[in-house]
């Protein structure tokens, strides 16, 4: 059987303008499954990069969302760094994760900074930097702000090609007075632009024998070294040789362009130029190639016109170079570049998708996660209608399903349509999220078994997709120190819709082990006077709304997946070593915050608690929240005001309309100091804890004198008091 499977290596210019075309054009997208890999969710636009550093424009201007991009086009998106390829298995060796592999493959990842030898320990020793990747550059910029004065060592710039000069130019404008100067070889550089540097206060050097702050390495460009150790045919820069097709002459099925790349008869200097004008011969050749038939040449112009913004304290002024000429600085020059690179950036400044909650069909815009829940109030009278009244009463994270009198076993079950769309990220969340119901009862992970719905597409994608599903929960449950002990699998008989990756539901039943006669952390056990700590932000829901809708989440989507993909395991270890210290239980009552949000968790917690004291002739308890002490992930309040919510959220507003509604002295949750808060305030405060969480904080109750205890992994967002 043939295993069909294109991967686009690299988040470069090119690979972007081929997403862009099968998002306009569908029908020119080959009729095979497509992932692209990429280090980075965002691409900066490199044109713009000097006009970001100069603070003419944002950060976010110059950004192009690869990920969103890549979800509406229908291509699986992998967010990691390519170690290595092997050409003759067709397998691509990633940094942390299984290998992949590819039966087509299209090579864009751009290129790294040269660091010359004499800067080698500077870089090591974080003297100097280069300017690729561009966001860490931006980064380590912004944090030499500080050093804005005519008192302060100079910045250094080192390179004498255009990209440095340009660079030059963008700092003397973002920084007034402190001394720039560019380290270069003078003789390269044109008399009309050395002169300007002169007048723009940039310092012209040939040696670093004076004494210096930061250095900015802008001194040309490299492939990555797997690149250069494999059998591929490279010119003098380490630019990937291809045919006019675009081919590599040495493996089929391998096309390349950018930077990375060259065509034989026709070489020609990396310029943006060549990425933009290639991609209409390389998508028509990508799905040539798939079908069969024959492709097409591409004739590159000989020399492209490059302009250099020189970011004059008044007017805005630019030089043109083509070939040896320099002509300006000019104003016209600069309308010239300035239309150019917002016309490059626009066509990827995707609209807004409009997402109706009252929309009853399941869409591909239905969010996905644990926000896939069934309504609290559905699940409820179903349960009771099913004579299953304790479940809706008093639920509870997992259950007891063996004891020997000494270890308990407690079981739970938990699974949801694909959150992402690649395989193997998307098993590590739901595997992580199911064992939070086990954290929540205070329970170590020990076992799992696992339920994958696979999509109906042809065998070898097929088991591409559960292998890569299967690795990423056997590796998530061994680092727990548990076993993946079976499961099962059957094939969906829905409709499968691309990427073929968001055709997997996953489910898994998970075991954990309370050990040393510790019993299990129950909902019920609230008492008057406990403190309610959290672990972790809320907003996940609405993080993954806002991608859904194509807004730009590069503010938050490091520290969300990164929690995604953080066990809670230790949190509870830490917990039984301060407990084994005081002698004494500290937790009280818990659970995880998943699907119903703070609010809906919360409640479960209340009411079950007050059926226990109900039955213990105990004086029923409610919650005081403190709306201003709950952390929000970056970015997430943003997009609440932009009113982003996800599909889930009306749902878990009826829990809360249920509650505030009624008698304010006789409600289970009020708020401190509701009174002196503006209803849009209050709001916005209301719609984080009714979004839904997916490996969300877990919610502890314990007496307030264990605060300091626990206040550098928790935070306390309430307390518990009588009714």
């Amino acid at each position: 059987m043939t295993f069909n499977h294109m991967v686009l290596i690299g988040g470069g210019h090119t690979n972007v303008l081929l997403l862009n075309k099968w998002l306009m054009c569908p029908k020119l997208m080959p009729e095979i499954p497509v992932s692209i890999i990429s280090r980075d969710s965002h691409l900066v636009y490199s044109a713009l990069f000097p006009s970001v550093l100069s603070n003419s424009i944002s950060l976010e201007e110059s950004l192009i969302d690869i990920k969103s991009l890549a979800k509406n086009a229908k291509v699986s998106f992998i967010e990691e760094e390519v170690k290595d390829i092997d050409f003759n298995l067709k397998k691509i060796v990633l940094s942390n994760r299984p290998s992949i592999n590819y039966s087509k493959l299209v090579l864009n990842y751009g290129s790294q900074t040269i660091i010359p030898k004499e800067f080698e320990s500077l870089v090591k020793n974080r003297n100097a930097f280069t300017i690729k990747p561009f966001l860490r550059a931006y980064n380590l910029v912004q944090k030499e702000d500080i050093f804005d004065s005519v008192n302060e060592l100079p910045f250094v710039i080192v390179g004498s090609g255009l990209a440095a000069i340009e660079v030059s130019y963008a700092l003397r404008k973002r920084w007034r007075g402190r001394s720039l100067k560019l380290l270069c070889d003078s003789r390269k550089i044109n008399n009309k632009i050395l002169k300007s540097l002169r007048n723009s206060n940039i310092d012209l050097v040939e040696n670093l024998n004076f004494e210096y702050g930061k250095i900015l390495l802008c001194t040309g460009n490299k492939s990555p070294s797997w690149a250069q150790k494999n059998l591929l045919d490279l010119d003098s820069h380490g630019r990937i040789i291809t045919n006019q097709s675009l081919q590599l002459k040495s493996f089929s099925g391998i096309f390349a362009a950018g930077d990375c790349a060259v065509v034989d008869s026709a070489r020609r200097p990396a310029s943006g130029v060549f990425a933009v004008k290639v991609v209409n011969t390389l998508v028509q050749n990508l799905k040539n190639d798939v079908k069969g038939v024959s492709l097409k040449k591409w004739f590159p112009q000989k020399i492209g016109l490059q302009i250099v913004n020189t970011f004059p304290s008044n007017h805005a002024k630019a030089f043109a170079i083509y070939r040896n000429f320099v002509f300006g600085p000019s104003f016209l020059f600069w309308i010239l570049k300035h239309k150019i690179d917002l016309k490059f950036v626009n066509k990827f400044r995707l609209k807004r998708l409009i997402m109706k909650s009252s929309e009853k069909n399941i869409s591909f815009n239905d969010c996905r996660g644990c926000a896939a829940k069934i309504p609290q109030f559905v699940l409820n009278k179903s349960l009771i209608k099913s004579n299953l009244d304790s479940f809706a009463s008093s639920p509870e994270d997992s259950v007891e399903i063996y004891q020997n009198g000494e270890d308990i076993i407690l079981q739970s079950v938990d699974g949801f349509p694909a959150l992402v769309s690649d395989p193997w990220l998307n098993a590590k969340i739901t595997t992580l999220h199911a064992s939070s119901d086990l954290w929540a009862c205070g329970a170590k992970l020990s076992s799992a078994q696992a339920l994958i719905s696979l999509p109906k597409v042809e065998r070898e994608f097929q088991s591409y997709l559960f292998s890569q599903s299967l690795q990423g929960i056997k590796s998530t449950v061994e680092d727990h120190g548990g076993e993946l002990l079976g499961g099962h699998t059957f094939e969906a008989r829905s409709l499968v819709n691309k990427p073929y990756s968001l055709g997997i539901d996953v489910s898994l039943t998970v075991q954990g082990i309370l050990k040393n006669g510790a019993k299990p952390w129950l909902k019920s056990g609230m008492n008057d006077g406990d403190i309610l700590m959290l672990s972790r932000p809320l907003g996940v829901g609405i993080y993954f709304a806002g991608l859904m809708q194509n807004f730009n989440m590069l503010e938050s989507s490091s520290e969300i997946i990164d929690n995604l993909l953080k066990s809670q395991q230790y949190l509870i270890d830490e917990i039984y070593l301060f407990q084994d210290q005081f002698k004494e239980s500290l937790v009280n009552a818990a659970t995880d915050i998943t699907g119903y949000g703070f609010i809906g968790h919360l409640k479960e917690m209340i009411e079950s608690s007050n059926l226990h004291r109900e039955r213990n002739n105990l004086e029923p308890l409610k919650v005081l929240l403190d709306l201003f002490a709950f952390k929000a992930y970056p970015g997430v309040f943003d997009l609440i005001r932009k009113d982003v919510k996800s599909t889930f959220f009306e749902s878990n507003k009826e829990i809360f309309d249920k509650i505030y509604k009624g008698n304010q002295q006789k409600r289970i949750i009020n708020f401190l100091n509701e009174s002196s808060l503006d209803k849009e305030t209050f709001d916005e405060r209301i719609a984080l804890l009714l979004d839904p969480q997916t490996c969300g904080p877990l919610l502890i109750s314990c007496n307030p004198k264990y605060e300091n205890t626990l206040k550098d992994k928790w935070y306390k967002v309430g307390e518990v008091v009588k009714i």
